[in-house]
């Protein structure tokens, strides 16, 4: 069944003010001289979508606003976009009230929760699942994600995708993609098969990534792995016997320096005690040195008297002019008693002679300190030459081998590293194409359950041919559908080996045969909307031509109308066509058609 898609109604916000377009009906025609608006409505409506618009000069200047009412599955929204301001977004509308419901993004925006327009417009048409399979998209990240745009294409054909047969895929479709849609549309394929076909490229990619990995590192390796791998296994036996032995005599080092530590504690107390004895001599030299400087000044003072003292410790004068009698204070001029001198002279001699002696006996104790300190010594060092030194030896040459043969095991280890990464990529290598055999197997028993939709292509390509017979092209040039590429094509190649005009009107008939072929047959996912931008325009103006546009428009329309004997069913649809003016055409077809007329006095912008 044909998936409902329908554009209701348009209203344009410009400079010039609001004007709303009626587009509620099933067939609708725009027509108009050049430059009036008819490309800039259908560019409105694909704005709407979010999809991008190379406006011309004039609309982008005054447009400010559009805002599109559509009817998709039933249900009635409005989609409302600026030209001015956040053009990045699209506000969801309610379709009775037009009231705001939701804020969408066009593009996806980093740090933003809000959904797409193109994500939001799949879900309403019952696609989402079918365009964009999570597993698929888990597969191969966004390769995998089909977008509206790249289904929009199958219901837009505009003014540079009727001329040229690979350009009708449009500008968003690789030929991979639109393959891809044209087969869902139809039924060709589903989301299993399009998970399966992701899985199948990914693990095909993935082989030839292994394989080219494997081809490189074979390339730069020497030596056999297995010879490298013995080598390794004796290199670590003799890393491990060498960290035996070290631990081993390690062991008996601390063992024997165990034993030694009652010396060792000896020799430091008597190096403790030797310390205090050079403090106690250093101190008694320090008294000493004090009394002898206290003996001569007082004996200098007996025989010559107090010094002068200038300047005065108190007042600060200068006293060194002061006449100072023999015997006086210098300070205050007082007669000195001569005992008293006499009596402290005998006082710091009788100190002179007891620090001399405490000297001597500190001397003498530094003396017999370190000789006790060099007898422990002499002991420790005994101890160590006979039980320590011979173990450090051992020590020392068992820690240069187990570094050498740490340091060998190291170099074969880095020498079999890439023998290693080789095995393991042969592994992996082994273990996707077990897995790529398996899924290959899953698509034919997937083509197998589909191989009656085959049947589907089959139709189409009736369906087509038949709508091309009906039209009766000049020539004959034997249109069909290429099963490769699944686009038109004629009977000498691509449609660029036939003329203008009738490549114009391949291009339009294959277009209107999706449409088409879902009202008689019912069985695609096709949106029911197809928009054509000058299908006469481009089919051209001489007789020839004007008889070929009137067959096309005629039998277009009886199609779609479903008059053809009641051989059809009818089912919702819409199509839009823009064009400079409109052929001949019957009064019965014309009565099919609403029609909207923009002149140079009317333009579609306000």
């Amino acid at each position: 069944m044909a998936r409902d898609f329908f554009c209701e109604r348009l209203v344009l916000t410009s400079d010039g003010g609001v004007r709303e377009i009626d587009l509620a009906h099933p067939v609708v025609c725009v027509f108009g001289p050049i430059d009036t608006g008819k490309t800039t409505l259908v560019d409105c409506i694909r704005y709407a979508f979010g999809l991008p618009v190379a406006w011309r000069e004039v609309p982008e200047k005054r447009l400010q606003a559009v805002t599109l009412f559509v009817r998709i599955e039933g249900m009635r929204i409005g989609l409302r976009r600026s030209l001015v301001t956040d053009t990045n977004k699209v506000a969801l509308l309610d379709g009775a009230g037009g009231q705001i419901e939701e804020i969408l993004d066009v593009e996806v925006q980093q740090d933003s929760d809000r959904r797409i327009v193109s994500e939001v417009l799949l879900d309403l048409l019952g696609l989402g699942e079918m365009f964009a399979p999570p597993s698929a998209v888990a597969l191969l990240g966004a390769g995998a994600r089909l977008t509206f745009e790249q289904l929009y294409t199958m219901c837009y054909l505009s003014q540079d995708v009727v001329d040229g047969s690979e350009s009708v895929r449009g500008k968003a479709n690789t030929a991979q993609s639109y393959r891809t849609v044209v087969e869902l549309l139809l039924g060709l394929t589903d989301g299993p098969m399009r998970v399966l076909t992701a899985r199948k490229d990914e693990l095909t990619r993935t082989v030839s990534e292994l394989r080219r990995r494997a081809g490189t590192i074979s390339a730069f390796l020497t030596g056999n792995a297995a010879d490298l791998e013995a080598e390794l296994a004796r290199s670590r036996g003799e890393e491990q016997e060498t960290l035996r032995s070290l631990e081993e005599f390690k062991g008996r080092m601390r063992a024997a320096t165990a034993h030694a530590d009652p010396l060792r504690h000896h020799v430091q107390a008597r190096e403790q005690a030797l310390g205090q004895c050079r403090r106690a001599v250093a101190d008694a030299e320090h008294a000493l040195a004090r009394e002898r400087r206290q003996v001569q000044r007082l004996t200098e003072q007996r025989h010559s008297g107090p010094q002068r003292v200038s300047p005065c410790p108190v007042c600060t004068a200068d006293l060194k002019v002061r006449p100072v009698p023999d015997g006086d204070c210098p300070l205050c001029l007082s007669e000195l008693d001569p005992d008293v001198l006499a009596r402290a002279l005998r006082a710091a001699q009788d100190a002179l002679a007891a620090a001399e002696q405490h000297a001597v006996e500190q001397a003498k104790a530094l003396g017999e300190a370190q000789t006790a300190w060099e007898q422990a010594r002499i002991e420790l060092d005994a101890r160590t030459r006979e039980e320590i030194s011979p173990l450090a030896a051992q020590i020392e040459s068992l820690a240069a081998a187990h570094a050498t043969a740490r340091t060998r095991t190291t170099m074969l280890e880095r020498e079999l590293e890439p023998h290693q990464r080789l095995a393991d990529l042969y592994r992996s290598v082994q273990s996707a194409e077990e897995e790529l055999k398996g899924v290959r197997e899953d698509i034919r028993t997937r083509k197998n359950l589909l191989a009656g939709r085959q049947a589907t292509l089959g139709e189409f390509e009736e369906h087509f041919a038949g709508l091309i017979d009906a039209v009766a092209l000049p020539g004959d040039p034997g249109a069909r559908i290429n099963h490769s590429s699944l686009l038109p094509q004629v009977r000498a190649g691509n449609l660029t080996k036939v003329g203008h005009g009738v490549r114009t009107a391949i291009n339009v008939v294959y277009r209107m045969a999706f449409l088409s072929y879902a009202l008689v047959i019912g069985a695609t996912d096709l949106p029911s909307l197809l928009i054509i931008d000058s299908p006469r325009k481009n089919v051209g103006y001489g007789q020839d031509d004007q008889e070929l546009i009137g067959r096309l428009y005629a039998h277009f329309l009886d199609h779609i109308a479903g008059v053809r004997g009641g051989a059809t069913r009818t089912r919702p649809h819409q199509i839009i066509i823009v064009d400079n003016d409109l052929p001949k055409l019957p009064k019965r077809l014309l009565e099919q058609m609403h029609t909207i007329e923009l002149t140079r006095e009317d333009l579609l912008v306000p």
